[in-house]
């Protein structure tokens, strides 16, 4: 019995000092493990925004995380972080987006996919594709991008992670609100003139769109002190050509000028949101982009009205799609809008039937 009780003092002792060795080992190697985390993916940074002297991480509440690369104290370039699934778990990476809200680059931090197969969707020769690509109908459904045969969920994995980041580059760098109903892609070429309240009266515009892009602002007339708006008339045009957007940063000392240049071209590009109320009665059908492939809805439309919406066909996985099957749908038809919230989890199957939904209702006839 004593030896037994001996034995037994001898491991407990020789389990504790085991113990402590591993927790020691441990706290040594943790702080090493995180320090070249930290070191790679400064790396990563710094290859994305080579002009870049530091960067600062930020972590919207809503989530997300995005870094701003600085030069001095002037922002040189965005590198956003998209996560999303793909075959064999989450995968991490990094999208760096120039002044123009198009990809400079794309970078894998994390990933779980099988080597030889979903990892060919995580090489260069597949990510460098997106380069030069901007956060627009056409990305989102993987329309010009080489799928890789045999690593199909991977490759769509990697489309939805840039997806998500460039999301968070329009919402959270661009601070575009997605309300705007601002969409230049479905403008026709073309001048469009628009007028808006300037300091002392109203201010008029021209804006030239050619190939989906603005290409020049010209202010037509303003009664502004010229003593003020004159830097606003120099100033805030080309800021609205190379950000693509009307509402970009106001002249100092001429706030009211500014916002009136900023305001008439918001009024001079039509407006080319999808109306409900002005779909004529009838059933449309529409295909979009999940993501195990093509998916196919019915939409209803009854007094100016989505009634009912109803998924013909698709390719997605039940249970991690069912819940935007069940979701997407009603939240289109209570708030009679395309304009609605991804189903987290299953966002490429939330933008997949939004993107069905449209296409159907974008080709029916007026009342």
């Amino acid at each position: 019995m004593r030896e037994i009780v001996k034995l037994g003092a001898i491991l407990g002792l020789v389990c504790a000092i085991a113990g402590a060795s591993l927790a020691v080992v441990h706290a040594v190697t943790g702080d090493i493990i995180v320090e070249r985390q930290e070191k790679a993916l400064m790396s990563k940074l710094q290859a994305l925004v080579p002009a870049a002297e530091r960067f600062e991480k930020i972590e919207p509440e809503d989530g997300g995380v995005y870094y701003l690369g600085y030069r001095g104290e002037a922002v040189v370039g965005a590198i956003l972080e998209g996560t999303a699934k793909g075959y064999s778990g989450e995968m991490r990476l990094l999208v760096a987006v120039d002044e123009s809200g198009k990809i400079g680059g794309v970078e894998v931090v994390e990933h779980g996919e099988t080597i030889g197969i979903g990892t060919r969707a995580l090489e260069p020769k597949f990510l460098q594709q997106f380069n030069g690509r901007a956060h627009d109908e056409q990305l989102i459904a993987g329309k010009n991008v080489d799928m890789i045969t045999g690593a199909t969920v991977s490759s769509r994995g990697v489309l939805s992670s840039v997806s998500n980041a460039l999301e968070l580059y329009k919402t959270h760098v661009l601070k575009l609100d997605p309300e705007d109903n601002w969409d230049l892609a479905k403008v026709k070429d073309g001048v469009y003139e628009g007028t808006a309240p300037g300091f002392k009266s109203d201010i008029k515009v021209k804006v030239t769109v050619q190939g989906g892009k603005i290409t020049a602002v010209e202010v037509v007339s303003i009664e502004d002190t010229p003593e003020v708006y004159t830097d606003a008339v120099k100033e805030v045009p080309p800021r609205i050509v190379e950000k693509q957007h009307w509402k970009v940063d106001a002249t100092t000392g001429a706030t009211l000028s500014s916002k009136g240049i900023m305001e008439a071209v918001r009024a001079a590009i039509p407006d080319t949101s999808l109306k409900f109320d002005k779909i004529a009665d009838g059933t449309y059908e529409g295909i979009g982009q999940g993501f195990g492939g093509e998916l196919k809805v019915r939409v209803e439309v009854a007094n100016g009205a989505v009634t009912k919406i109803t998924v013909l066909s698709h390719k997605e996985t039940d249970y991690v799609s069912d819940p935007a099957f069940e979701l997407i749908p009603a939240a289109i038809i209570e708030k009679q809008s395309v304009k609605v919230d991804a189903v987290s989890g299953a966002s490429y199957t939330s933008k997949g039937l939004i993107e069905a939904v449209t296409d159907a209702l974008e080709a029916a006839p007026e009342r």
